[in-house]
Parts: C-alpha cells; sequence; structure tokens
C-alpha cells in the first residue's frame, strides 16, 4: 500500500516538474549572404538562404540604397498611400514564400514591384520572417499575473548600461496606479516570485488615466522616468525615481520638468541613451488640436517642444469622424536605437527621428515615414459602399494601436476586431506587407507584439494577453538587410565581427550544430558546460581560419538538461544557453 501511494503521489508531482523549468525559446534564425553580386542582365539572381530553429513564412524585399536625400519629401502610391521623408523606399516586395529549416534559395529577377527592369545599382535588400507554425501558447514566456498588456506601456530592455547586450533581456510595464513590474526573460514562467516589482509613490489623484511607458534609465537601469497627470489643472509631471527592488522606490524631490496645456493621453518617456527623453500628450477626445511632444534632457531641462502636425485632420473631423487625431497615443522605441515608434488607436502610425529632428529643429525632419490611407494595410473605411470612404476616425476596424520594431524597424501592430489577425506588418518605409496571424490564433483578443532582437537566446516575438487573462507567449522571429551590387564583390574578405549563433536544433535531441564566425584567424576552442558550471566536453582547441564555422556537438552520453557552451578566440568570447532533451 504503501508503494502506491508513492507512486500515486510521484505521478501527481510529474505535471509540477514538468512546469518548472526555465524559458528557453526555440529560436528562429535566418542566416544569408551579406553582400551579393548581380549583373543586372534579366537574369534569375539566387540567394542562398539558411533556416534554422523553426521553419518561417518570409518576405524579400529590394531598397534603394543612399539615396534618402534624393527621394526627399514624397507621397507614395495610391490616394497618397504613405508619406516617405528622406529615406531608402521599396522598389520590390515579393508574395509570401514558407521555408523549412535547412538550406533554401530566395530568387529575383531584377525587377519592381510593377515588373520592370531596375537600374544596374547597388540596393539593400531585407529578408522577414516569423514561425507561422508553432503557436505563441506553447511557448510561455511570462506569468500572466504580470499583465504585460499593451496599454500598460511595454518596454523591453535589451542592452546593458554601456551599450552591450543583455544575455537576458527584461520588460518593464506599470499598472493602473503606481507599481512598476519587472520581468528578465528566461526564468520560469510558473514561478510568479521572479517578478521584481517597485512601486513609484504616485499620488491616486495623479495617476494616468491610461497608464504609459516607465523607462529605465539607458546609462542607470537603477533610474526610472515616469510621468505625473493632474487632469483638472491639465498638467504633466516628469519625474524621476530609483529603483527599489519590491518596495516603494526613492523619488527625486529635486528633479522634475512640468508641461500644462490640454492633454488626455499621456506619452510617457522614452530615453534611447543619447542624452534626451522624449515624451508627449494628446487628446484624440477632443475638437480642439492637443499633439504636442517634448524633448529634455537628463538635467530635467526643456530643448525642445512643437506640436506634432501630421497628427492634426480637422477636416476628417469635419467630414464625420466620430474622434478628432490630437497625436499618438503610444510610442515605443527600439532599445539604443534613437527611433521612436508612435501609434494610435485609429490605424494611424509613424516611424520618427528626434536627432535628426535636433540637427535643423525643422519639423519635416522629425518623422521618417507616416501611414495614411490607400494601400488597405492599417486603412478603414475602405469598403467600396462606406459612408465616409477612407476615413480613420470611424467605429470600424481594424483597431491595430500598440506598434514595435525590430532592428531593421520592420513594424509590428497588433490588430483587433479583424477575427482571426494578429498583427499588421509594416517594411521599414512603411510600405504595407498585410495582415497575418500566429498559428492557433483564436481571434479578436487583446494582445500586443513586441520583439527582442539582441543577439541572445531569447530573440523573437511576444505576444501579450494569450494565455489566461495575461501573461506572453513567444513566436520565433528574424529579419536580415543586406547589399546586392553590381560591383565585384570579394570572395575571400574577411567578416568584421566576431559572433556565436544560437545552437540548432534547441533543443538538441541528441545532437545540435553550433555555429561561430571568426573576424581573423587564431585559436579556438569551443566547450560546454552544465548547469554547476563543469566542463563536460570541449568540442575544439585548434587553429582555425577567418570565416563561419560549424561544429556538432554530441550530447548522447550526458543527462538531459540545460548546458552552456563558450566559444573563445583570443580576445573575443561568448557563451550562450542550449537545452538537451532524450
Amino acid at each position: 500500500m504503501k508503494k502506491l501511494f508513492i507512486a500515486f503521489f510521484l505521478i501527481l508531482l510529474i505535471p509540477s516538474l514538468t512546469f518548472a523549468l526555465d524559458f528557453l525559446p526555440t529560436k528562429l534564425q535566418l542566416t544569408l549572404p551579406a553582400i551579393v553580386q548581380y549583373e543586372f542582365d534579366g537574369s534569375t539572381l539566387e540567394i542562398p538562404l539558411n533556416v534554422s530553429g523553426t521553419s518561417a513564412r518570409t518576405w524579400f524585399f529590394v531598397y534603394t540604397s543612399g539615396k534618402g536625400s534624393e527621394i526627399g519629401e514624397v507621397q507614395n502610391g495610391y490616394l497618397g498611400w504613405h508619406y516617405v521623408n528622406g529615406i531608402d523606399t521599396c522598389v520590390y516586395m515579393s508574395a509570401a514564400t514558407d521555408f523549412t529549416t535547412g538550406d533554401n534559395t530566395i530568387t529575383w529577377a531584377g525587377v519592381d514591384s510593377d515588373g520592370g527592369a531596375v537600374p544596374a545599382d547597388e540596393y539593400l535588400y531585407y529578408v522577414f520572417g516569423f514561425d507561422y507554425e508553432t503557436p505563441p501558447e506553447t511557448q510561455k514566456a511570462i506569468p500572466p499575473t504580470v499583465r504585460f498588456y499593451k496599454e500598460d506601456g511595454i518596454l523591453v530592455k535589451e542592452l546593458d548600461e554601456d551599450g552591450t547586450p543583455l544575455s537576458n533581456p527584461y520588460m518593464t510595464a506599470i499598472d493602473n496606479v503606481s507599481v512598476v513590474h519587472k520581468w528578465v526573460v528566461g526564468g520560469d514562467p510558473e514561478n510568479t516570485d521572479l517578478t521584481e516589482t517597485t512601486d513609484l509613490q504616485i499620488p491616486e489623484e495623479f495617476a494616468y488615466q491610461i497608464p504609459r511607458p516607465v523607462m529605465p534609465s539607458f546609462t542607470d537601469h537603477n533610474l526610472v522616468y515616469f510621468a505625473e497627470s493632474n487632469k483638472e489643472a491639465l498638467i504633466i509631471t516628469l519625474r524621476r525615481a530609483t529603483w527599489v527592488p519590491n518596495d516603494l522606490a526613492e523619488r527625486d524631490p529635486d528633479w522634475g520638468i512640468e508641461s500644462a496645456e490640454c492633454f488626455r493621453n499621456v506619452l510617457g518617456p522614452i530615453d534611447n541613451g543619447d542624452g534626451y527623453l522624449y515624451w508627449g500628450k494628446s487628446d484624440v477626445n477632443s475638437t480642439e488640436v492637443c499633439t504636442n511632444s517634448y524633448i529634455s534632457d537628463y538635467e530635467g531641462d526643456f530643448v525642445a517642444q512643437f506640436q506634432n502636425d501630421f497628427w492634426i485632420k480637422p477636416d476628417e473631423y469635419a467630414l464625420g469622424a466620430t474622434q478628432l487625431q490630437g497625436g499618438p497615443r503610444w510610442h515605443t522605441s527600439k532599445d539604443g536605437s534613437g527611433i521612436l515608434n508612435q501609434s494610435t488607436y485609429f490605424t494611424l502610425h509613424a516611424l520618427a527621428d528626434p536627432l535628426r529632428y535636433l540637427e535643423s529643429y525643422e519639423y519635416s525632419d522629425f518623422t521618417n515615414c507616416f501611414n495614411q490611407n490607400g494601400d488597405y494595410v492599417l486603412d478603414r473605411a475602405s469598403e467600396p459602399d462606406h459612408p465616409t470612404p477612407w476615413l480613420n476616425f470611424t467605429e470600424s476596424a481594424p483597431y491595430c494601436a500598440y506598434n514595435y520594431s525590430d532592428d531593421n524597424l520592420f513594424s509590428v501592430a497588433d490588430c483587433q476586431g479583424m477575427g482571426a489577425v494578429s498583427f499588421a506588418l509594416l517594411a521599414p518605409d512603411y510600405t504595407g506587407v498585410g495582415y497575418f496571424a500566429f498559428a492557433g490564433e483564436p481571434g479578436d483578443l487583446h494582445r500586443s507584439t513586441f520583439i527582442v532582437q539582441n543577439g541572445s537566446a531569447y530573440d523573437g516575438m511576444y505576444v501579450a494577453g494569450i494565455i489566461d487573462g495575461g501573461g506572453e507567449g513567444f513566436c520565433g522571429h528574424d529579419s536580415f538587410k543586406g547589399t546586392i551590387t553590381h560591383k565585384v564583390v570579394v570572395a575571400d574578405a574577411a567578416p568584421s565581427a566576431f559572433a556565436v549563433e544560437q545552437n540548432s536544433p534547441n533543443p538538441a535531441n541528441p545532437t545540435t550544430t553550433i555555429s561561430f564566425t571568426l573576424p581573423e584567424a587564431g585559436n579556438v576552442t569551443v566547450e560546454v558546460f552544465n548547469v554547476a558550471g563543469q566542463k563536460v566536453d570541449t568540442l575544439v582547441n585548434d587553429f582555425m581560419d577567418s570565416g563561419r564555422h560549424s561544429l556538432v556537438w554530441d550530447g548522447s552520453t550526458v543527462s538531459t538538461g540545460v548546458y552552456f557552451y563558450t566559444v573563445t578566440s583570443g580576445e573575443f568570447s561568448r557563451t550562450m544557453k542550449m537545452t538537451l532533451l532524450k
């Protein structure tokens, strides 16, 4: 009887042991050549693509290169469907193509999107891909109690205070009053005790109507910037405090920046590590113009403030729009990129370049690109029989609000009111790619998508609000930027950077491939360690030429679990985590 009880107890214990694991996603990685040579003679260009980790739904793009100043300010497309300002623009976009893991080929006939031949020149090429087969719900990353919803102002920290990539990025979001939640990616998502908080002590009468981002300082992660709002007096005050883990934050009583006038929505401060804070306010429910952007320094002084003209649409309000767009309602930024994503519930989105504005103090230099109407992506009222055609501010789908970009400025905006649609995808100049669904998309959930892409084991899309009313799921994602040129390419040119890739497949079962790139020849060691720091294998300890190398690790002689591999060559060294399942 005692043995039966023990067996029964173990059966009950197995599910809890199954879930008591650190989060380690199956990472999608796209590997392509940095430079491709093409004669622009009408032949078919073949570009090798290696897909590792997961299958990928991909798009291939060709862009102008270094032509931004020549292009200048243009309205590009049907109904002037988007505004492009001094940046390179899309020449060709492919249809979606699904690739399995392994070696594949992308082809291009040297034509633009209308089928005409493009002149011989140098072009940028991009590839964007995501895992279309694995439901995000199956790769839970963050506990539901953290509740990283889009209206909580999600911010992702991918870089350390010196600008180096974090091996474990982290995310912050504020609740509806003053408590900021912090989650370090990689912890066990079933262990809610791993959530760290700090209380900003915002008085209830000064709390936001809709919470906005709380930004840890780029140069000192212990400092956080946040906004307090007094709606009766129409005053917003930017504040600073020191993060105290799981306790009251230490507010700085001598630091504050105050702005009066109209507002309903507060754009909390963004710190990109360039010495400035970016914030603002708007009122989408007013007939009065209220679209103000601010740039301040770390000392608490205004550097610039201006009216965000692109968001003012009084003529549309007169036509019968239900709300006047008074400015962006959300803004985000890729950590350290210097570029702001601005977005609204009413499908208007923009990429802004504050540093470019500060070079000239001309408002026209602030916005890189801005979507409007005409390509059916992020458009409302495009139905032929709509009473107010192509009007953004109506009570009709899509509702695409929170907007986040990856390293190459591909932007994903969450979408609601469209059934089984997960996100809208915009290319780097806001060319509309389309609406897409994650595998298993149930449809019409309150969710947002943001991206980690800093070279860590956790690169990919994080999808909010899909598990038990909160939390985060994970979907593999990667993008790539290279060059197509008619100039002679030096085939044996040495790579410029040391890089270690995530092993593939991950988890290993029991073998996996470890790939790395050497900028120069030298002695190389590749070693594998267990979680206790004990070395379990040495894959190589020998002289290697510069370039990309791959080694296979066979884990059949060690037990299932988490391992680390370290690649060292001269002054370069990097450690990556992997999982072994047998």
